[in-house]
């Protein structure tokens, strides 16, 4: 279960990545690296909280 939260954290946090609007503070250029790195955090994030759901439901 604790790994649950790690991995919810993940997702969250890569989330944020995307949605964080850095134009107000000067860093836009900072923007489109953001994107790819939340973007990828989110999908692996993700696919790991997908496979320990399979697992749990497998029994294994």
């Amino acid at each position: 279960m604790d790994k649950f939260w790690s991995y919810l954290g993940g997702v969250i946090g890569g989330y944020t990545l995307v949605q964080a609007p850095l134009g107000s503070f000067g860093l836009g250029g900072l923007e489109p690296v953001l994107d790819i790195v939340g973007a990828l955090s989110m999908i692996v994030f993700g696919a790991a909280l997908v496979v320990k759901g399979v697992f749990t439901l497998v029994g294994k």
